[in-house]
């Protein structure tokens, strides 16, 4: 439910805006979550990572100014701006003073609405891609990572965003321009901001640099299931990366919130069972954890540990065996201090102008709805005990565990 410091409104052009004032704050942060994903790119070398190339982009020019005239512009406001592409928005940020808000989002709009796609600076923006994409190799943890998700999760949500070198050359001047032009659309995109702006305030302002944008973006679709399994990235590493992949539910599940508590207690912090088992009592690996991504639909349990490669087989033994003893349930005292945790987390969130525009426009997409902390919070105080061990029990056993991915980023596949 809105209240008088946080509303959403669904403005005439058909994005959703949601604005939360942060009395005492005098910056204002804004996130403009459009629908250019990487699960909506073309397919393989086609076009795979077009929205990587098109996120860069359109910040090197817009509104028939140059990259250097439109950074110039976002400097002289003192006005701080980004844009990256994820699975299914490309996100644009902007923070400024609150009483420079108009114009730096004035700016923003021109990016998303004129943006100048012109060919040189395609060039320039293609080379960086293809250079990300050949530099993953000396990244053996974060390919970890880009693999898994390639594993664990359903096509073409899948993706990482880096795209394929075919598919990147690909991308010519007139092919971006009718891709953006095609998917920049208002229906699908969320604007959040947070700080020093009134709700009222902020959706007149929007309404007006709007107007005359129209359209809805076509929503990805699954083509294909995850296909799972244990899959080796061979390299000649000095050590042996691992990872592991486990299903997660969606964010407005009713267990997401225990689903939180449960992963947090597993391996989201250095007193996390995973930690304190795997590295402080065994010394088996010299990084290991827990994290999870509850995305709107579905979401995903990633386990990472880094090892050497005599110790791996060890370190992937001992993983197991504390996922299956999680599975008899959780301490009245991790219980305690995984809300303490969790809590705390939310608190230092709320000190960040970014991070409430951050958040409260992903839960809109993700929800429906947006939360203030206190409701937030109170999400957390509404779990018991028993009803998180209730929800291990059930979500968290075998059968779980039979579903999961493994990657190894080595020389050969670990094994237990």
């Amino acid at each position: 439910m809105a209240t008088d410091l946080l509303r959403w409104f669904t403005l005439s052009s058909g994005a959703r805006l949601v604005v939360e004032h942060m009395p005492g704050t005098r910056s204002c942060a804004a996130v403009w979550m459009l629908p250019i994903g990487t699960a909506g790119d073309p397919e393989g070398d086609a076009g795979e990572g077009e929205s990587t190339v098109l996120a860069e982009l359109i910040l090197r020019g817009a509104g028939g100014m140059t990259s250097r005239q439109l950074s110039d512009a976002f400097d002289a406001l003192g006005a701080q701006r980004h844009g990256a592409a994820g699975v299914h928005h490309t996100m644009l940020s902007t923070l400024c003073m609150g009483d420079r808000v108009e114009e730096a989002m004035r700016l923003l709009s021109l990016v998303v609405r004129q943006p100048n796609l012109d060919g040189e600076s395609l060039e320039s923006v293609r080379a960086l891609a293809l250079q990300a994409l050949k530099g993953l190799e000396d990244e053996p943890q974060h390919l970890a990572g880009v693999r898994l998700r390639e594993y664990a999760m359903p096509a073409p949500f899948n993706r990482s965003g880096y795209g394929t070198v075919a598919g990147l050359e690909s991308l010519c001047q007139e092919k971006v321009r009718v891709a953006w032009a095609r998917r920049a659309r208002p229906g699908g995109t969320v604007i959040g901001m947070a700080g020093n702006i009134e709700p009222e305030r902020a959706r007149d302002m929007m309404e007006a640099l709007l107007t005359g944008w129209s359209g809805t973006a076509e929503e990805p679709a699954q083509t294909r299931p995850a296909s799972r399994g244990a899959h080796l990235v061979q390299l000649e590493t000095q050590q042996s990366h691992l990872a592991i992949g486990l299903d997660a539910p969606p964010d407005r599940d009713a267990d997401a919130y225990a689903h939180r508590v449960a992963i947090r207690i597993l391996g989201g912090a250095t007193s996390s069972r995973l930690f304190t088992e795997v590295r402080e009592k065994r010394g088996l690996c010299y990084s290991v954890g827990a994290t999870s991504a509850l995305g709107r639909d579905r979401g995903l349990v990633q386990i990472y540990a880094g090892s050497t490669h005599e110790r791996a087989p060890r370190t992937l033994e001992c993983i197991m065996t504390e996922l299956e003893r999680f599975e008899k349930g959780i301490t009245a005292d991790e219980f305690a201090d995984a809300l303490v945790g969790a809590k705390a987390g939310l608190v230092m969130s709320g000190e960040s102008s970014s991070a409430r525009a951050a958040t409260i426009a992903s839960q809109i997409w993700r929800l429906g709805h947006a939360m203030n902390l206190a409701q937030s919070a109170a999400e957390f105080d509404r779990l018991t005990l028993a009803g998180v061990n209730e929800y291990i029990a059930r979500d968290m056993g075998a059968a779980w565990r039979a579903g999961l991915t493994q990657v190894t980023v080595a020389p050969q596949l670990v094994t237990a």
